[in-house]
């Protein structure tokens, strides 16, 4: 059974001002199995929370599981591409990139940043 991202959570990501960057402007992309905002000059990737008979992105664990092994096994080819597993924290109704000042927070979801390819190429 698949659950879906919360819609105040996705209409979070699409603020420029919700990034700690600050980027001008939010693409956002889906795919069948992922949420791709592009905030110049990062990309982030959200799996969504699906069980498929060929992958498994259910709970919190398992995505951030497969967020890690993607950055894992794309390093191998692309070390300057992929930059890490960020998480997302949930704060006072809203979101944050920013842990609250709680110890050990728990992250409300998690993204493969990447940096951003340029779309010429």
């Amino acid at each position: 059974m698949a659950s879906s991202i919360p819609k105040e959570f996705i209409e979070f990501l699409r603020k420029p001002e919700s990034w700690p960057h600050g980027p001008e402007r939010v693409e956002h992309i889906q795919t069948h199995i992922s949420h791709v905002f592009i905030v110049s000059p990062y990309v982030y990737k959200f799996k969504k929370p699906l069980d498929l008979e060929f992958l498994d992105f259910s709970t919190l664990e398992k995505r951030k599981y497969y967020c890690e092994r993607e950055v894992e096994l794309n390093r191998r080819l692309c070390p300057e591409i992929y930059l890490g597993v960020v998480p997302v924290y949930r704060l006072h109704g809203s979101f944050s990139f920013e842990p609250p000042g709680e110890e050990d927070p728990e992250p409300f979801e998690y993204a493969v940043r990447m940096k951003q390819l340029n779309p010429e190429f």
